[in-house]
């Protein structure tokens, strides 16, 4: 069965939620790691800002949680545009159970084989 005949929709709430809650959490851990001290200054950055200061501070878990906000938040902009289930690579559907697996797949098995293949 195809993805576009299968209900995916039950993927975008936990994904949303998921998306809400890491970026609290990055916040907090920014924090906690005083790469700014500033709570307000924190607030008022852009979470797009925030992810590139985490990925660049070399703490593990700071960078882990910024590479998960990255993936979950293309999975949840992939909803608004109408994309969603489709490899970001090759465009075609990524397998419903990958999707069970990892909501925020963005890359069907065949891609996934192949970047591994290219980048490790």
């Amino acid at each position: 069965m195809a993805i576009t005949d299968m209900n995916y929709k039950n993927f975008q709430y936990p994904l949303e939620t998921e998306y809400l809650s890491l970026a609290e959490k990055l916040k907090n851990e920014m924090l906690i790691n005083h790469l700014n001290n500033n709570v307000t200054a924190i607030n008022d950055t852009d979470l797009n800002d925030l992810i590139v200061m985490a990925k660049s501070s070399f703490i593990p878990n700071l960078f882990d949680m910024a590479i998960r906000l990255e993936k979950v938040d293309a999975a949840v902009c992939s909803f608004k545009l109408g994309m969603y289930g489709l490899c970001a690579d090759c465009e075609e559907e990524i397998e419903y159970n990958d999707l069970e697996q990892d909501p925020a797949q963005p890359r069907c098995k065949a891609c996934r084989e192949h970047s591994r293949y290219h980048h490790d």
